[in-house]
């Protein structure tokens, strides 16, 4: 009979309810609960006054309370913590999902030799700095990459720095899991890692749409309580309103699309810093009634916007496995994707999505984001096509169970004789 095997989950809680690793955990967590696994969440940040450890729906939960700096800097405090209440074994496997963690997985290495240590992928370091693109981060890790100032420059040395740090983690790592085909490709490509070390694994979605589809009268019932026409086209953004999110294109691309169509409305899903919000007002002041930021909202209300919307944009100059596209596509939406890292391996232009092309020029990226919205205002077939094939992308690959047969299959792998 097989030993049963201990998994550690690693989280920040601050950062990862912001973002798509929040959803990753919580699907993770499903998948290992259902292969019969003993879960623990190692939280760091939680909803805590003092360490506890505490035990919830058969989930063991080691809670470390909010700390002044990232928690990578109290490496020491953490492994003392960790020696006390976790044994090593051949069984453990700990999971890491925050970068960087260098320091931490060589605590664990040292401290926990017979337990393995994936690490996940869920961003790279210099994607933000170089808007995704490969060629130029090429450059940078050849010392081919010419600064133009000593603030360029300085960006170089920390995307070098970073890159040191992330060659250690691959390093550290027993098996290191890439969200994408894209991703798998850097890895070989430039950090020169081993295949067999690497596992692709997309993320996955339990279908909760079915309690939340309405039907036209339910629809137009919602859209009157939040004050849209029945005239109205609703395009919908989720996500962090940044640069590399591709809301400024957007927003300027709304300037040609409102010519055609004055009754559209974009709204905007998501929270930013202080400064990105005024970019975005000052961006959007010349369309602002056409424009409805609404910051961050509970999943009730973000899936209540997805029963109602009628286009979903996705202008990402990269993502991994992006959570959006994922439930943008089993709500049955037509969606507008740009052809940035990540995104290309999920979409094909005309067949799940309309894809606008990325240019070097920003410009004609923002033209061919408005002939894209365009041409689905103009085609109601093509959305119902879209929307048909959009569907059928997600239960043929992003449903749940995929998500946990691979799971499943990573784990066995680390324990083949």
């Amino acid at each position: 009979m097989k030993a049963m095997k201990n998994i550690y989950i690693f989280d920040e809680y601050l950062s990862s309810q912001k973002n798509g690793i929040g959803i990753y955990l919580q699907e993770l967590v499903y998948c290992f609960c259902s292969l019969k696994y003993n879960i623990c969440l190692i939280v760091f940040n939680a909803k805590t006054e003092e360490f506890k450890i505490i035990k919830e729906k058969k989930i063991r939960k080691i809670l470390f309370p909010v700390l002044k700096i990232h928690f990578v800097y109290y490496v020491d405090v953490i492994e003392k913590f960790l020696r006390l209440y976790i044994e090593d074994s051949l069984e453990n496997v700990f999971l890491i999902n925050h970068t960087p963690c260098d320091d931490l997985m060589e605590s664990l290495k040292t401290y926990f030799p017979l337990s393995k240590i994936v690490f996940t992928i869920h961003d790279f370091y210099w994607t933000v700095s170089l808007m995704g693109n490969i060629d130029e981060y090429e450059k940078v890790i050849k010392n081919a990459y010419m600064a133009k100032n000593v603030n360029m420059r300085s960006n170089m040395d920390y995307i070098l720095k970073m890159y040191k740090k992330e060659m250690r983690m691959y390093e550290l790592a027993d098996r290191i899991i890439c969200l994408s085909n894209d991703t798998l490709s850097i890895l070989q490509n430039i950090y020169k890692i081993n295949k067999r070390k690497i596992y692709c694994i997309s993320n996955g979605l339990r279908d909760t749409k079915k309690k939340d589809l309405l039907n036209e009268k339910d629809k137009d019932t919602k859209r009157k309580k939040l004050y849209l026409r029945n005239e109205d086209k609703v395009l919908l953004f989720i996500g962090r309103p940044t640069k590399q999110k591709g809301i400024f294109e957007l927003l300027s691309a709304m300037h040609i699309v409102l010519r055609e169509y004055p009754n559209v409305k974009l709204v905007i899903i998501g929270d930013g810093d202080e400064v990105s919000i005024k970019e975005i007002i000052n961006a959007s002041s010349q369309i602002a009634s056409s424009i409805i930021i609404t910051g961050r909202l509970n999943r009730k209300d973000v899936k209540e916007w997805l029963t109602i919307a009628d286009i979903g944009i996705i202008p990402s100059y990269y993502e991994q496995c992006s959570y959006v596209a994922i439930e943008m596509m089993m709500y049955g939406l037509p969606i507008i994707t740009s052809n940035g890292l990540g995104l290309r391996n999920i979409f094909i232009d005309g067949v799940n999505a309309k894809v606008a092309r990325i240019e070097s020029k920003r410009q004609l990226y923002q033209i061919n984001l408005a002939r894209n919205i365009i041409n689905l205002l103009d085609h109601p077939e093509l959305c119902k096509n879209l929307s048909k094939e959009a569907k059928r992308t997600y239960k043929t690959k992003f449903a749940i169970k995929y998500m946990k047969a691979c799971y499943m299959k990573l784990i066995d792998s680390m324990y083949r004789v």
